[in-house]
């Protein structure tokens, strides 16, 4: 269980960032051929894709997350229902603050099923869906 929340992890923040750099790549190469006078513009592009990645990251729970399906893994809350936005961001942003991430997922490294210290108070739990 440890290996798939950990996998999921990953291939969420891979696909949300694949999306960001695929745009901002293409962007680029559009700019730098035809618009050459755009091209001071350029940074503000990518910190506008890369703001998009981490919201797209931080709301990956909403739904109970894309990579989570994939391996047939559910984020529910104590009624069944899915996190929804507030939760997936409560949920997600211990994870960008650098050392809380790790106090945060702690329990994890014990306990494949355990929830993270953020999950506690409301409830939300990672099982199997199969």
């Amino acid at each position: 269980m440890l290996r798939r929340r950990l996998l999921a992890a990953l291939l969420d923040l891979l696909v949300a960032a694949a999306a960001a750099d695929a745009a901002g790549l293409l962007l680029t190469a559009v700019v730098w051929r035809y618009a050459p006078g755009a091209r001071p513009a350029l940074p503000w592009a990518w910190g506008l894709l890369a703001a998009s990645a981490i919201a797209a990251f931080l709301l990956r729970d909403r739904r109970g997350g894309r990579a989570r399906r994939w391996l047939a893994l559910e984020a529910r809350r104590p009624d069944g229902s899915e996190p929804g936005w507030w939760g997936s961001l409560r949920r997600n942003l211990p994870l960008l603050v650098p050392l809380w991430n790790l106090y945060d997922a702690w329990p994890l490294t014990r306990d494949g099923e355990a929830a993270r210290r953020c999950d506690r108070a409301p409830g939300i739990r990672i099982s199997n869906s199969e």
